[in-house]
């Protein structure tokens, strides 16, 4: 079975990462991650993928 891709997200707010013996992770910070930590980042409002704040293409008019 393969290794799941690492995935880069954003830090959103500082937190102390327990995964990395508690080290600081500050906003702004890029972090590469398994797929399951990204989940559980993401869904805990500490990180985002880095497009989630790209702008959405225009709708041609």
């Amino acid at each position: 079975m393969a290794t799941p891709k690492p995935i880069k997200l954003t830090v959103k707010r500082d937190f102390y990462d327990k995964t990395e013996g508690l080290k600081l992770k500050k906003a702004g910070e890029e972090l590469t991650v398994s797929p399951d930590r990204a989940e559980k980042l993401i869904s805990l409002g500490l990180a985002e993928k880095p497009d989630a704040d790209a702008p959405e293409a225009a709708a041609e008019k």
